[in-house]
């Protein structure tokens, strides 16, 4: 059976079986149920949805404005802080969140230099800061930066990223990849390959050696012969051992890559598209993908709520199409991502029949 990638393709009962995709129409109601559905203790349960129904009513009341979005941000942000913490009260029951901090801040580098701005993580070993809290439950580890500035920020917002290239003048970034795998039945052991256009390639100016090596992709990969000359396969070297069938090391296999992957939520087929992130660049900047949306929309309502004016100035400016694409697109791709996460099983919109 041919598994399609997923960060969660596989449950396990009294063995590893194929965990289908949700299709959902409002997955506030699929959040909602989840929690429900949780064996935390019952306080826990009605402290993560009360904090669901602020992170509902605050999502709602920022999608539906029209007109001026000045107020956007801050509704956009105190949503996705509350969807945050719904689920931080689900998966560790035992943190208290009652006097939980944001755990960002945000730094004026001059008087008019937006993209300078800086943006600070937190930490305390006595009180909770939400991002770093975030970071460690997602990601497995505290965050690896002390800081990072907005123009450094832009360009790993994967939904309107071609607009960040073209008000900065720069390529591309990010570079779409079909994933497969592949195993072996007499040394019962399972590997991924990657596959990529090689006219997306070409456009980015990236070797294929140059791709593996900025996209940190975990691992050992090396370019395989195939006979599609405009599609270029990249293999994993370090292959996963299964005792009895492919499906039982599925979960683990295709964790190995997840960490250098970034993924659009989209209503038709194949509802999830890949990319890898080539910008070698960025260092210890790089974000997660969740974090990349996640301080953007703290940076943003910081910015609403101190320096309206400066707002306004960035909408007016030439990265302003970008961070009005963000506020409409990103607060529904995170959503998706925090339902999923929540669930630990891919959660998709529903298409119309």
């Amino acid at each position: 059976i041919a598994v399609p990638y997923s960060f969660w393709p596989a449950k396990h009962a009294k063995r590893w079986e194929i965990q289908r995709r949700l299709y959902v129409k409002d997955p506030w109601a699929t959040l909602f149920e989840a929690v429900y559905r949780s064996d935390i203790p019952k306080p826990r349960v009605d402290e993560a949805i009360s904090y669901l129904y602020q992170a509902e009513e605050y999502f709602n009341a920022g999608t539906q404005i029209s007109g001026r979005i000045s107020v956007k941000p801050l509704l956009l942000y105190y949503s996705i802080l509350n969807l945050a913490k719904s689920l931080m009260a689900v998966r560790r029951p035992t943190l208290d969140l009652s006097h939980a901090y944001h755990g960002l801040t945000a730094t004026r580098a001059g008087k008019w230099a937006i993209l300078g701005d800086e943006i600070r993580v937190r930490a305390s070993v006595t009180k909770v800061n939400v991002f770093s809290e975030l970071m460690q439950l997602l990601d497995g580890r505290r965050p690896k930066f002390g800081s990072i500035n907005v123009r450094h920020l832009l360009p790993q917002i994967l939904p309107a990223h071609r607009l960040w290239a073209y008000a900065s003048g720069n390529r591309e970034q990010f570079i779409s990849v079909e994933i497969t795998a592949a195993h072996d039945p007499h040394a019962r052991k399972a590997w991924l390959i990657f596959a990529v256009e090689r006219g997306e390639l070409a456009y980015l100016g990236k070797s294929v050696s140059s791709l593996i090596a900025s996209s940190g992709m975990p691992g050992t990969w090396e370019q395989v012969h195939n006979d599609n000359t405009k599609v270029v396969l990249i293999e994993q070297q370090e292959s996963v051992p299964y005792t009895h069938r492919p499906l039982d090391c599925v979960q683990e296999l295709f964790a190995t890559a997840r960490s250098a992957l970034w993924s659009v939520v989209t209503s038709v087929y194949p509802h999830r598209k890949y990319y890898l992130n080539v910008d070698s660049k960025l260092g210890p900047r790089r974000l997660p993908q969740w974090a990349s949306m996640y301080v953007l929309f703290y940076y943003l309502s910081d910015l609403t709520r101190y320096r309206p004016v400066h707002f306004d100035r960035f909408l007016e400016g030439k990265f302003g199409p970008q961070i009005e694409s963000f506020l409409d697109e990103c607060p529904r791709q995170f959503l998706y991502l925090m339902a999923s996460e929540l669930l630990k099983r891919e959660v998709a919109p529903a298409a119309l029949a």
